[in-house]
């Protein structure tokens, strides 16, 4: 039977999540299928490209967003890119078409008499749609996955719309405390307004049939004798994916026989890492997969990986650290608070100094140079996965906050 010791009348929420793949869609895949236990309805409204459109899930899912921009993004595949001017013409596609998303969604919200709608977004546009739900009278929950713009500096007009679409707004989540701090400062919001949920465990990658490092080593044609480092996930700036490379020098003279795996999709120019790996002589060290990782394809890379290394230059919260939890896998981060908050230092693995690449390269050694600790700290990390970090726990805290607006 669903919870409804919060009000007599259940809620009914559509969840806007416009990306369709990737870290923010993972999310909430999995947000959505523990809500749905607790709510008379709970509908995802996302883009017509939902990788997870075939999973088995307890919501409804209308995905309908940008329907003409993938229609001719499959008839011109090469705008398809995240660089230059590919992405520019995407972007004024989508722009063009948004007006007809917004028509969509107020449909569903008077159809299916919504009460709440929650943005699991990172577009500026998304103004435009809270505006509409706003005129309406509907409340708006917004989640602030990232603080600040993932791919440029926060400029002045970043802060006046953020500022203006969070003023509309009835209540916001972020994931950390460091979060709710920035999103106070930056962009003038009450603190009783901010609530702070952490990001949920990705247990859902992990498949039926595990499989040990060594074979997942093998399968990716990887010598198992190998200890192998993780960076996973979109290369961006704020990643510091530099940062690593020019540690790996120090990590190679103590641990000979060890591998730095690069898998994700570049979001720039990937030629200044080909550089790196060049000037630092470590290119018999490097082992990359680029590109965009299907869901089906992400546990062999986390199988066969020794360690996950996040050595970022920001972060307010992190997905790749819930799935490196979700694996079991020790984790080695740069100590920004985004991080302090979300890593157990000594338990599940260590922070170093940001900056410090000498540290950064001695957290990884003491990881890959004792197998007893590198078990231990990765028990500890699917410890924190199961249970400070699961999805039960994340929906029933945002499900107190639907219910606590009036």
């Amino acid at each position: 039977m669903k919870n409804r010791c919060f009000d007599l009348k259940a809620k009914r929420v559509l969840v806007v999540e416009p990306l369709g793949d990737g870290g923010i869609a993972h999310y909430t895949f999995n947000l959505l299928d523990s809500l749905a236990n607790h709510l008379d309805s709970i509908i995802l409204f996302t883009n017509r490209r939902y990788e997870l459109i075939d999973k088995s899930k307890q919501f409804k899912v209308f995905n309908w967003m940008f329907l003409v921009a993938n229609w001719i993004i499959i008839k011109l595949p090469s705008i398809d890119q995240e660089h230059g001017i590919f992405t520019a013409i995407r972007r004024v596609i989508k722009i063009i078409e948004y007006p007809l998303n917004i028509f969509e969604a107020l449909l569903i919200v008077i159809v299916k008499k919504i009460d709440i709608v929650h943005f699991q977004s990172v577009n500026l546009i998304e103004v435009l749609m809270v505006i509409v739900f706003k005129l309406f009278d509907i409340k708006i929950i917004y989640t602030v996955h990232n603080v600040r713009p993932l791919h440029k500096e926060l400029r002045f007009y970043h802060k006046w719309i953020l500022w203006f679409t969070y003023s509309l707004c009835n209540e916001i989540i972020a994931h950390t405390i460091k979060g709710k701090e920035e999103i106070a400062h930056l962009f003038k919001v009450s603190k009783d307004k901010i609530h702070v949920i952490p990001h949920g465990d990705y247990n859902f990658f992990i498949p039926d049939d595990s499989i040990i490092g060594s074979d997942a080593k093998s399968s990716l044609h990887i010598d198992p004798k190998f200890k192998t480092i993780l960076f996973f996930g979109a290369i961006r700036e704020n990643k510091g994916l530099a940062n690593i490379l020019t540690a790996m020098p120090k990590i190679i003279e103590h641990v000979p026989e060890v591998l730095l795996l690069i898998v994700g999709e570049p979001c720039g120019d990937y030629s200044k890492y080909q550089q790196i790996i060049t000037e630092q002589n470590i290119a018999d060290h490097v082992w990359e997969k680029l590109g965009y990782i299907p869901n089906e394809e992400l546990p062999v890379y986390f199988f066969a990986s020794d360690m996950v290394v996040l050595p970022y230059n920001e972060v307010t919260g992190s997905g790749i650290l819930q799935v490196a939890y979700a694996f079991s896998k020790p984790v080695v981060a740069n100590d920004l608070d985004g991080f302090r908050e979300t890593i157990v230092d000594g338990e599940n693995g260590y922070l170093a100094k940001t900056g410090d690449m000498v540290n950064l390269a001695e957290k990884c050694i003491e990881i890959l140079m004792n197998r007893e600790k590198q078990n231990r700290m990765g028990s500890y990390s699917k410890y924190l996965a199961d249970t400070k970090y699961s999805w039960d726990l994340i929906a029933q805290k945002t499900k107190e906050i639907y219910f606590s607006i009036k």
